[in-house]
């Protein structure tokens, strides 16, 4: 699928799957995609609001904050702004960060993270050395990965609930595959059957276990997926309405906004007019 992404004053230059941007002073963007790459952003000082995904979040000192491919952001951060930014590929997080959580989730269910001013401190004097190594005239690309991998780790090691890579039983592991298969085919598949079947499990099982561990049934974790991809296609991108429709598989513009409606109780049109 392809994204046409909304303009930024600065452009990412990614060499080698990663870059590196210091930051300082405001910044104001809104309704941004972010384009197929992960963004990790360390505030030692910061003021100001940051919207992910539609959720707001409040700009503090001493904070993280993660942003996976595709999600829409928009922010309005304060002059007072100090701090770091490193951008890194799939293909980084796959070859050099396997192990933490960035590497097989695809949710991004934790996107700012609050840390002690000592714990800043660290990643700051981590994220200088990066920074040191990069301006130098001959650039050493296997310093920088492992100086890039130890953010990462320091990062994941700031991450407040456990990470659970075996699920508890059977009907985790289930509930983990339904979400992972969601991700890759809701544009083509959005009945609770097509995945019930993948999972060789019942429609009516699969709602009782989404029910007990999510607290929604299946059906209304396909269309938070669907609605979210929505969402971010209407604010985050140029396409029109008509164009949408059809690369989220919807039979017509009309099929689409009536979805839409009965999900957020606007039409798409409107939703995006008043958000821009």
């Amino acid at each position: 699928m392809k994204y046409i992404e909304k303009h930024l004053d600065l452009e990412f230059k990614m060499e080698n799957n990663l870059t590196y941007i210091p930051l300082s002073g405001s910044s104001v963007v809104h309704n941004f995609r972010s384009p197929d790459f992960y963004v990790f952003i360390l505030f030692e000082k910061c003021s100001g609001v940051h919207t992910i995904d539609f959720v707001e979040y409040e700009q503090r000192n001493n904070q993280i904050h993660i942003s996976f491919p595709g999600q829409i952001h928009s922010w309005n951060t304060g002059a007072d702004t100090q701090g770091h930014k490193l951008i890194v590929s799939k293909e980084f997080i796959e070859k050099y960060a396997p192990e933490t959580k960035f590497s097989y989730l695809h949710i991004n269910d934790q996107p700012v993270i609050d840390i002690p001013p000592e714990v800043c401190r660290n990643l700051s004097e981590e994220f200088d050395s990066l920074q040191k190594e990069m301006n130098t005239c001959c650039i050493a690309w296997n310093i920088i990965n492992l100086k890039a991998q130890v953010i990462l780790t320091r990062i994941n090691n700031c991450f407040k609930k456990p990470i659970k890579r075996t699920p508890q039983n059977r009907a985790h592991l289930i509930i983990n595959n339904f979400i992972d298969l969601i991700d890759y085919n809701y544009v083509e598949y959005k009945t609770v059957s097509h995945y019930a079947n993948i999972l060789a499990v019942t429609p009516n099982y699969l709602n009782i276990i989404s029910k007990r561990i999510l607290g929604i049934s299946a059906k209304e974790v396909i269309d938070r997926r669907v609605t979210l991809e929505c969402k971010r296609l209407l604010l985050g991108s140029s396409y029109s309405i008509k164009e949408i429709s059809n690369i989220l598989c919807f039979t017509s513009s009309i099929t689409f906004a009536a979805y839409f409606f009965s999900k957020t109780g606007m039409y798409p049109k409107k939703y995006r007019t008043s958000n821009m």
